[in-house]
């Protein structure tokens, strides 16, 4: 029972004493006055009347005159009773009245019975006892008179109950609302939510209890922010270069390594080196200051241009940077090299001797190796200089199938649900699993081999059919999943699918029609979503929060938009992004840097979990900066969902 209602029920039980009490008491006290009052009136009567009727009691022949006497006092009804007895006992004249009074329940009379005394007194003729007479009061009017004082006292007790009750309320909701402010902070605190308290009660024990949490809040909350202030500073000292803020050649190389990590799960996608063309005449004429300002004016141009696309961007040294396009074909890859094109030549400076800028890009995917890559950016770049657009696009694989095959194929994916699943577990260091994380395989016509995945993703986002993909893999996993109901499994949500909310409704819509099955799935969104849709991602979590389904975010780490949202959005796990994985075990900088993800995340209570992990020495490592689940090659390679 709360404390709330053992309060109010204690308070209402003692209002209730008193209020019986006090009706009893008052009743019984009243008895007593009437009863007191009966026999005072009956002894008056017996002595008047005595006196009245003495002088004709001892003539039989008088007795006539003395019923008259008696009917005139008895008649009146105050009587219950009047007896004249003779001296030797034998009743000369009796006079009764029904004792039985109207208006008065049988019930009342029962609680508090009136019991009149009989008065006597003795009749005199002369010097001669004549007789004794005995009267009785009627108790009829004392019990109308207690019945009326009863009820005036019920109805002005009942009135001061319902105030006392009234105010009890008030009372009660002046002490308890702080407590029960209390209680509520101290689940929010529970749950890593450090807001304070807004009313202060001006009662002093409660006032000191309320200020006392707010002032734990308040330093849980500076602890957290210290630590989320200490990983943007390292973030920023040792991932991003100080004068353009942009990531540096460190945090490029850590997305490199994470990229061709796994070339089963690689996109397709777009390695684009720009260089400032007349950055050494700059530096030579106009000193370093002016070369600054050049190098922040394009810092600021592939910024903007970059956040178009969801690329990111790089400077890797001097006037050298370098942008990633992931999940993007060659018409779109195309197009943001024009408009970049365009907004270098827009840039007329006289001392742009050189140009502003030039622009080598080269492709990559699942077939790619990285030296090659960086080779044929490169070499793209040496021919760009020679182009009237300033741009190259290097040799790349051939595209075997073309878009208008490739809505042939996704209408047919859609239509026949032409998916397969592949798992791979995510363990704790124990070995024993958490979830599963699934990813789709989609079949090609002939049933014998499958769409190239880094293709089929950059396309399916270029001709909108992501969002339509996302839910048939989602409905697939959730089939699969009622024939093995106790395990726990991941999907994956594209960056397209969380742009647009009818895309996370129908998401939404596939999970509460199944809600048993809601319950054992994990919604995994990547940290670039935070940042580009980060309302629509609030609205998801908002819902998946209700369906008691999980969420995770990935490839934290990667920028540090997300750590803005994770008190807000509360997921269940945040996964490392690839990056600080590979070979932390050398890398004192990621280290340190995951150590800080893992304490900002544990004062959230948020598990983390470090993916790609491909060696033990890795595992130990991770293990050690206290890093709760790991996913990769080392643990278990991805296999098959056969039911």
């Amino acid at each position: 029972m709360s404390l709330t209602k053992q309060f109010s029920l204690g308070f209402l039980f003692v209002l209730l004493l008193v209020f019986v009490g006090t009706i009893y008491i008052n009743v019984n006290s009243t008895r007593d006055y009437i009863e007191s009052q009966l026999s005072s009136h009956s002894q008056d009567t017996a002595t008047s009347l005595g006196l009245s009727i003495s002088p004709y009691v001892a003539d039989e022949n008088s007795l006539p005159i003395v019923e008259t006497m008696v009917n005139a006092i008895f008649d009146s009804g105050y009587y219950q009773s009047i007896t004249l007895l003779s001296t030797d006992g034998n009743v000369v004249l009796s006079k009764q009245n029904p004792p039985t009074p109207e208006g008065v329940p049988n019930w009342f009379r029962d609680m508090f019975p009136l019991n009149p005394p009989t008065s006597e007194t003795e009749i005199n003729s002369g010097w001669n006892m004549a007789g004794t007479l005995e009267v009785t009061s009627h108790p009829g009017k004392g019990y109308q008179q207690l019945w009326e004082n009863a009820e005036s006292t019920f109805t002005l007790t009942l009135l001061l109950f319902i105030i006392g009750s009234a105010l009890l309320y008030v009372v009660l909701r002046a002490i308890l609302n702080p407590v029960t402010a209390v209680v509520t902070a101290s689940e929010r605190i529970s749950a890593r939510d450090f807001s304070e308290i807004k009313d202060i009660p001006n009662t002093k024990e409660l006032n000191l209890m309320v200020r006392a949490i707010n002032k734990m809040a308040a330093i849980l909350n500076k602890q957290h922010s210290e630590l989320t202030a200490q990983a943007q500073s390292y973030y920023q000292s040792a991932y991003q270069d100080t004068l353009t803020k942009l990531g540096n050649k460190l945090a490029l190389d850590n997305k490199l390594a994470r990229l061709f990590a796994n070339k089963e799960m690689m996109p397709t996608g777009y390695l684009v080196i720009i260089r400032l063309s007349s950055l050494g005449h700059v530096n030579e004429s106009e000193g370093a200051q002016t070369a600054d300002i050049y190098i922040n004016t394009l810092a600021h141009i592939l910024k903007t241009k970059g956040s178009e696309v969801s690329a990111e961007t790089y400077r890797v040294r001097g006037g050298d940077f370098v942008i990633l396009l992931e999940n993007i074909n060659e018409e779109r890859c195309c197009k943001f090299l024009n408009e970049l094109s365009d907004e270098f030549t827009a840039q007329t400076l006289p001392i742009y001797t050189n140009g502003f800028a030039h622009v080598g890009a080269a492709k990559f995917n699942e077939l790619s190796n990285k030296k090659q890559l960086l080779e044929n950016a490169d070499a793209a770049l040496t021919t760009a200089k020679q182009t009237p657009k300033r741009w190259q696009l290097a040799s790349h694989l051939k595209a075997n199938i073309t878009q208008s095959e490739w809505r042939a194929h996704f209408d047919r994916i859609i239509r026949d649900n032409a998916v397969d699943i592949v798992r791979q577990p995510v363990k704790n260091f124990d070995s024993t699993t958490v979830y599963y994380e699934c990813f789709a395989r989609f079949k090609a016509p002939d049933d014998d081999n499958y769409l190239p995945m880094s293709e089929l993703i950059a396309e399916s986002e270029h001709l909108h059919y992501a969002g339509a993909l996302d839910t048939i893999i989602l409905k697939k996993i959730i089939t699969l999943l009622t024939q093995t109901p106790n395990e726990t499994v991941a999907v994956n949500l594209s960056p397209l699918t969380l742009a647009e909310r009818v895309y996370i409704d129908k998401v939404i819509s596939v999970l509460e029609q199944h809600p048993q099955q809601a319950k054992h799935v994990v919604i995994e969104i990547q940290e670039i979503s935070v940042q580009n849709a980060a309302d629509n991602v609030h609205y998801l979590a908002d819902k998946l929060r209700k369906l008691n389904t999980k969420l995770t975010i990935e490839r934290v780490g990667s920028s540090i938009a997300a750590f803005s949202h994770l008190q807000k959005l509360r997921p269940h796990y945040i996964k490392l992004d690839g990056s600080f994985t590979r070979n932390i075990h050398k890398t004192e900088d990621n280290q340190f840097f995951v150590r800080s993800l893992v304490n900002i995340a544990h004062g959230l209570n948020i598990a983390v979990i470090a993916e790609l992990v491909e060696d033990e020495s890795e595992a130990n490592t991770l293990k050690e900066l206290f890093v709760d689940h790991q996913q990769g090659y080392a643990v278990c390679r991805p296999c098959a969902w056969l039911c």
